[in-house]
Protein backbone atom coordinates (compact mmCIF):
# COMPACT_ATOMS: atom_id res chain seq x y z
CA UNK A 1 0.00 0.00 0.00
CA UNK A 2 2.12 3.31 -0.95
CA UNK A 3 0.73 6.84 -0.17
CA UNK A 4 -0.15 9.34 -2.40
CA UNK A 5 2.15 11.50 -3.36
CA UNK A 6 0.68 14.90 -3.58
CA UNK A 7 2.04 18.22 -4.91
CA UNK A 8 2.96 20.83 -1.40
CA UNK A 9 4.46 23.71 -2.58
CA UNK A 10 6.90 25.15 -0.54
CA UNK A 11 7.52 28.48 1.54
CA UNK A 12 7.02 31.56 -1.15
CA UNK A 13 10.90 33.20 -1.05
CA UNK A 14 11.52 36.34 0.28
CA UNK A 15 10.90 39.00 -2.33
CA UNK A 16 13.54 40.08 -4.21
CA UNK A 17 15.80 43.70 -3.74
CA UNK A 18 16.07 46.00 -6.19
CA UNK A 19 19.79 48.22 -6.26
CA UNK A 20 19.12 51.63 -5.28
CA UNK A 21 20.97 54.85 -6.17
CA UNK A 22 21.36 57.34 -3.88
CA UNK A 23 20.65 60.72 -4.96
CA UNK A 24 21.62 64.51 -4.06
CA UNK A 25 19.30 66.95 -3.75
CA UNK A 26 21.10 70.05 -5.05
CA UNK A 27 19.59 71.95 -7.73
CA UNK A 28 16.20 70.82 -7.15
CA UNK A 29 12.83 72.37 -7.12
CA UNK A 30 12.59 74.26 -3.37
CA UNK A 31 9.08 72.05 -2.68
CA UNK A 32 10.51 69.18 -4.17
CA UNK A 33 13.49 69.72 -2.00
CA UNK A 34 11.71 70.18 1.52
CA UNK A 35 9.76 66.78 1.02
CA UNK A 36 13.17 64.98 0.45
CA UNK A 37 14.55 66.75 2.88
CA UNK A 38 11.59 65.67 5.40
CA UNK A 39 11.92 62.32 4.26
CA UNK A 40 8.18 62.43 3.23
CA UNK A 41 8.54 59.95 0.16
CA UNK A 42 4.94 59.56 -0.10
CA UNK A 43 4.64 63.50 0.09
CA UNK A 44 6.96 63.03 -2.87
CA UNK A 45 4.92 60.78 -4.97
CA UNK A 46 2.34 63.10 -4.52
CA UNK A 47 3.86 66.11 -5.86
CA UNK A 48 5.56 64.06 -9.30
CA UNK A 49 1.69 63.68 -9.82
CA UNK A 50 1.24 66.71 -10.39
CA UNK A 51 4.42 67.76 -12.11
CA UNK A 52 4.43 67.81 -16.06
CA UNK A 53 6.31 64.68 -17.66
CA UNK A 54 9.19 66.87 -18.26
CA UNK A 55 9.76 68.07 -14.67
CA UNK A 56 9.30 63.74 -14.67
CA UNK A 57 11.52 62.84 -16.56
CA UNK A 58 14.36 65.47 -15.17
CA UNK A 59 14.21 64.27 -11.88
CA UNK A 60 13.10 60.44 -12.57
CA UNK A 61 15.25 59.10 -9.92
CA UNK A 62 13.49 60.72 -6.98
CA UNK A 63 10.07 60.16 -8.87
CA UNK A 64 10.90 56.71 -8.75
CA UNK A 65 12.65 56.17 -5.14
CA UNK A 66 9.73 58.08 -3.53
CA UNK A 67 7.29 55.25 -5.77
CA UNK A 68 8.83 52.63 -4.60
CA UNK A 69 9.30 53.48 -0.73
CA UNK A 70 5.48 54.26 -0.63
CA UNK A 71 5.61 50.59 -2.13
CA UNK A 72 3.23 52.41 -5.24
CA UNK A 73 4.13 49.36 -6.75
CA UNK A 74 1.79 49.52 -9.45
CA UNK A 75 2.29 52.87 -10.53
CA UNK A 76 6.14 52.44 -10.28
CA UNK A 77 5.51 49.57 -12.61
CA UNK A 78 3.46 51.65 -15.12
CA UNK A 79 6.39 54.63 -14.67
CA UNK A 80 9.32 52.19 -15.01
CA UNK A 81 7.82 51.37 -18.21
CA UNK A 82 7.01 54.16 -20.10
CA UNK A 83 10.21 55.96 -18.96
CA UNK A 84 12.51 52.99 -20.65
CA UNK A 85 12.14 54.21 -24.37
CA UNK A 86 12.47 58.12 -23.11
CA UNK A 87 15.62 57.58 -21.39
CA UNK A 88 17.27 55.06 -23.66
CA UNK A 89 16.09 56.45 -27.00
CA UNK A 90 17.02 53.89 -29.68
CA UNK A 91 20.03 53.14 -28.34
CA UNK A 92 20.96 49.93 -26.87
CA UNK A 93 19.09 48.57 -23.90
CA UNK A 94 21.20 49.28 -20.50
CA UNK A 95 20.84 49.04 -17.18
CA UNK A 96 19.42 51.26 -14.87
CA UNK A 97 17.36 51.94 -11.98
CA UNK A 98 14.26 52.32 -14.25
CA UNK A 99 14.58 48.91 -14.92
CA UNK A 100 15.48 47.05 -11.28
CA UNK A 101 12.68 48.81 -9.79
CA UNK A 102 10.08 47.83 -12.62
CA UNK A 103 11.38 44.20 -11.65
CA UNK A 104 11.03 44.69 -8.33
CA UNK A 105 7.66 45.96 -8.46
CA UNK A 106 6.25 43.11 -10.69
CA UNK A 107 7.08 40.80 -8.10
CA UNK A 108 5.71 42.80 -5.40
CA UNK A 109 2.17 43.29 -7.71
CA UNK A 110 2.84 38.97 -7.92
CA UNK A 111 2.81 39.57 -11.87
CA UNK A 112 6.16 36.66 -11.41
CA UNK A 113 5.91 36.21 -15.14
CA UNK A 114 6.92 39.36 -16.09
CA UNK A 115 9.38 39.78 -13.08
CA UNK A 116 11.07 36.27 -14.71
CA UNK A 117 11.70 38.28 -17.80
CA UNK A 118 12.43 41.30 -16.41
CA UNK A 119 15.09 39.76 -14.00
CA UNK A 120 16.81 37.97 -16.85
CA UNK A 121 16.70 40.66 -18.74
CA UNK A 122 18.59 42.92 -16.14
CA UNK A 123 20.57 39.68 -15.88
CA UNK A 124 21.56 39.83 -19.68
CA UNK A 125 22.21 43.57 -18.85
CA UNK A 126 24.96 43.30 -15.88
CA UNK A 127 23.59 43.29 -12.97
CA UNK A 128 24.97 40.65 -10.72
CA UNK A 129 21.31 39.19 -9.27
CA UNK A 130 19.37 39.42 -12.08
CA UNK A 131 19.10 35.63 -12.99
CA UNK A 132 19.07 34.58 -9.40
CA UNK A 133 16.78 36.96 -8.88
CA UNK A 134 15.02 35.68 -12.07
CA UNK A 135 14.91 31.88 -10.79
CA UNK A 136 13.08 33.29 -7.33
CA UNK A 137 10.72 34.67 -9.97
CA UNK A 138 10.19 31.23 -12.44
CA UNK A 139 9.83 29.22 -9.06
CA UNK A 140 6.41 31.46 -7.96
CA UNK A 141 5.71 31.22 -11.43
CA UNK A 142 5.73 27.16 -11.64
CA UNK A 143 7.70 27.89 -15.01
CA UNK A 144 10.53 25.12 -14.72
CA UNK A 145 11.54 24.97 -18.22
CA UNK A 146 12.54 28.83 -17.51
CA UNK A 147 13.75 28.19 -13.95
CA UNK A 148 16.22 25.28 -15.97
CA UNK A 149 17.01 28.22 -18.53
CA UNK A 150 17.97 30.67 -15.69
CA UNK A 151 19.87 27.97 -13.15
CA UNK A 152 22.22 27.41 -16.66
CA UNK A 153 22.60 31.20 -17.65
CA UNK A 154 24.06 31.22 -13.60
CA UNK A 155 26.39 28.03 -14.38
CA UNK A 156 27.80 28.88 -17.78
CA UNK A 157 29.60 31.22 -15.18
CA UNK A 158 29.73 29.99 -11.93
CA UNK A 159 29.81 25.61 -12.25
CA UNK A 160 29.60 25.02 -8.71
CA UNK A 161 27.37 27.63 -7.59
CA UNK A 162 25.08 25.70 -5.45
CA UNK A 163 21.96 27.86 -5.32
CA UNK A 164 22.22 27.51 -9.31
CA UNK A 165 22.53 23.78 -9.17
CA UNK A 166 19.85 23.34 -6.98
CA UNK A 167 17.46 25.41 -8.83
CA UNK A 168 18.26 23.10 -11.89
CA UNK A 169 17.89 20.03 -9.99
CA UNK A 170 14.73 21.35 -8.89
CA UNK A 171 13.74 22.59 -12.54
CA UNK A 172 14.58 18.93 -14.11
CA UNK A 173 12.95 16.92 -11.22
CA UNK A 174 9.45 19.05 -11.91
CA UNK A 175 10.48 18.71 -15.87
CA UNK A 176 9.99 14.44 -14.91
CA UNK A 177 13.56 14.30 -15.95
CA UNK A 178 14.72 12.57 -12.28
CA UNK A 179 17.66 10.95 -13.08
CA UNK A 180 19.27 13.77 -14.01
CA UNK A 181 18.10 15.55 -11.57
CA UNK A 182 19.51 13.11 -8.82
CA UNK A 183 22.62 13.76 -10.41
CA UNK A 184 22.53 17.79 -10.21
CA UNK A 185 20.93 17.59 -6.73
CA UNK A 186 23.82 15.46 -5.12
CA UNK A 187 25.97 18.07 -7.13
CA UNK A 188 24.47 20.86 -5.26
CA UNK A 189 24.60 18.89 -1.80
CA UNK A 190 28.12 18.66 -2.38
CA UNK A 191 28.84 22.38 -2.86
CA UNK A 192 26.73 23.17 -0.12
CA UNK A 193 25.78 20.25 2.15
CA UNK A 194 23.54 23.24 4.54
CA UNK A 195 21.58 24.30 1.16
CA UNK A 196 18.02 22.64 2.94
CA UNK A 197 16.11 23.67 0.15
CA UNK A 198 18.96 21.45 -2.49
CA UNK A 199 18.35 17.95 -0.04
CA UNK A 200 14.91 18.64 -0.03
CA UNK A 201 15.03 18.53 -3.66
CA UNK A 202 17.16 15.54 -3.59
CA UNK A 203 14.64 14.08 -1.24
CA UNK A 204 11.69 14.36 -3.51
CA UNK A 205 13.77 12.93 -6.45
CA UNK A 206 14.19 10.01 -4.75
CA UNK A 207 10.49 9.62 -3.81
CA UNK A 208 9.81 9.42 -7.30
CA UNK A 209 12.18 6.88 -8.28
CA UNK A 210 10.42 5.25 -5.15
CA UNK A 211 13.99 4.95 -3.08
CA UNK A 212 12.38 5.29 -0.13
CA UNK A 213 15.49 5.03 1.84
CA UNK A 214 17.14 7.66 0.35
CA UNK A 215 14.34 9.70 0.37
CA UNK A 216 14.83 9.51 4.18
CA UNK A 217 17.80 10.47 4.67
CA UNK A 218 18.01 13.26 2.76
CA UNK A 219 14.65 14.93 4.58
CA UNK A 220 16.54 13.91 7.52
CA UNK A 221 19.40 16.49 6.74
CA UNK A 222 16.84 18.96 5.04
CA UNK A 223 15.45 18.62 8.66
CA UNK A 224 18.23 19.18 10.77
CA UNK A 225 19.23 22.05 8.79
CA UNK A 226 15.65 23.74 8.61
CA UNK A 227 13.39 22.01 11.64
CA UNK A 228 9.69 22.46 11.08
CA UNK A 229 9.53 22.17 7.23
CA UNK A 230 5.86 21.21 6.09
CA UNK A 231 7.18 20.21 2.42
CA UNK A 232 9.74 18.39 4.15
CA UNK A 233 7.71 16.58 6.85
CA UNK A 234 5.60 15.54 4.72
CA UNK A 235 7.53 13.93 2.24
CA UNK A 236 9.20 12.34 4.87
CA UNK A 237 6.06 10.88 6.34
CA UNK A 238 5.76 9.36 2.83
CA UNK A 239 9.04 7.72 2.67
CA UNK A 240 8.52 6.78 6.30
CA UNK A 241 5.16 4.59 5.59
CA UNK A 242 6.70 3.30 2.40
CA UNK A 243 9.48 1.74 4.84
CA UNK A 244 6.45 0.26 7.16
CA UNK A 245 7.90 2.91 9.80
CA UNK A 246 3.88 3.58 10.34
CA UNK A 247 4.42 5.36 14.09
CA UNK A 248 7.18 7.46 12.27
CA UNK A 249 5.09 8.46 9.65
CA UNK A 250 2.13 9.46 11.79
CA UNK A 251 4.51 11.44 13.63
CA UNK A 252 5.79 13.94 10.17
CA UNK A 253 1.81 13.86 9.33
CA UNK A 254 1.25 15.03 12.31
CA UNK A 255 3.70 17.97 12.66
CA UNK A 256 3.03 18.48 8.95
CA UNK A 257 -0.76 18.95 9.61
CA UNK A 258 0.22 21.37 12.59
CA UNK A 259 1.51 23.64 10.03
CA UNK A 260 -1.14 23.66 7.82
CA UNK A 261 -4.34 23.16 9.68
CA UNK A 262 -7.43 21.47 7.59
CA UNK A 263 -5.22 20.54 4.69
CA UNK A 264 -7.30 17.52 3.66
CA UNK A 265 -4.19 15.34 2.30
CA UNK A 266 -2.42 15.72 5.46
CA UNK A 267 -5.24 14.41 7.25
CA UNK A 268 -6.01 11.39 5.00
CA UNK A 269 -2.20 10.78 4.79
CA UNK A 270 -2.46 11.43 8.94
CA UNK A 271 -5.74 8.60 8.78
CA UNK A 272 -3.82 6.11 6.73
CA UNK A 273 -0.50 6.63 9.14
CA UNK A 274 -2.90 5.88 12.30
CA UNK A 275 -4.57 2.90 11.14
CA UNK A 276 -1.21 1.16 9.93
CA UNK A 277 0.51 2.46 13.11
CA UNK A 278 -2.34 0.67 15.55
CA UNK A 279 -2.74 -2.46 13.01
CA UNK A 280 1.16 -3.21 12.73
CA UNK A 281 2.47 -1.97 16.63
CA UNK A 282 6.37 -1.20 16.61
CA UNK A 283 8.76 -2.12 19.73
Amino acid sequence: MLMPVAAVPPPKPPAVQAQVLEVGTQGLPPALEALIQADDWPGVADWFEKASPKVRRQYYEYWLQALNRSQRWARLADACKALTPQIEGRGKPRLGTYRLYRAQALSQLGRHKEAMAAHAENGRLGQPEGYANACVEARLAGDWKALLAYSGAILARKPTDPEALGSKGEALSHLGRFDEATAVLKQAVQANPKAASAWNNLGRAALQHKAWADAQAAFDRALKLEPGQMEALFNRGIARFNLKQYAASRDDFKAALALRPGDPVLQENLRQAEKMAAAYPQP
